[in-house]
């Protein structure tokens, strides 16, 4: 029967034979586009404004979904499909009606769980799978500080989940990540509201 679980089956062989072809190069590709990934990702937990976070998102989504294709993992590659597929929905929450509703949110969750029953591989997968849902809640808050704290959350298991693979530059792009993102809730989340209340007070 033809399923997800063939589909890594082919996508394993892919892996092999340009593997092949190419030879150290093919190691040289992947790990330049996870490089550029740590770029992206971390310029996106600086940012303040949702409509850029969500935009910094859709780019680096889409580089890990070819990192991971060529390094064979589909779960993984899955998992920020279908995490890309949401981010650009969710973008157009305040924007269109349409994007405002629940709907989506539960949509996107029952998605990342069959896609989850499907791919399901070991009991390793639960670290990118557990991400996959606090991603889809975390993109879908329009609040930025509640944003923060969820991601905060999420990319500790993606940390996780590249120590049990020793995806090295996905590991260091999530610890890069999740030391930029904590430095976002201190900058925005806690020093901003401080500076709020003073200013407040001040009036």
């Amino acid at each position: 029967m033809f399923n997800l679980l063939t589909l890594t089956d082919i996508s394993q062989s892919i892996v092999s034979t340009l593997s092949s072809s190419l030879g150290i190069w093919y190691a040289i590709l992947y790990n330049f586009i996870g490089v550029i990934a740590i770029g992206v990702k971390i310029t996106e937990t600086q940012m303040k404004k949702r409509s850029k976070i969500v935009f910094f998102a859709c780019i680096c989504s889409a580089l890990w979904i070819t990192y991971f294709i060529l390094n064979g993992n589909f779960t993984n590659a899955l998992v920020n499909s279908v995490g890309m597929c949401q981010l650009l929905v969710f973008s157009q929450r305040g924007k269109r009606k349409w994007a405002d509703s629940y709907f989506w949110l539960g949509f996107f969750i029952t998605v990342q769980l069959v896609a989850s029953i499907f791919t399901w591989s070991s009991w390793l997968s639960i670290f990118s799978i557990t991400a996959g849902f606090i991603s889809t809640v975390a993109y879908f808050v329009m609040d930025e500080k509640l944003y923060r704290y969820l991601f905060a959350i999420l990319i500790s298991l993606w940390v996780i989940n590249g120590i049990v693979y020793f995806y090295w530059i996905a590991l260091i792009h999530d610890v890069f990540a999740l030391i930029s993102i904590i430095i976002a809730i201190i900058r925005y989340n806690i020093l901003g509201k401080k500076k709020k209340e003073a200013i407040d007070k001040g009036n």
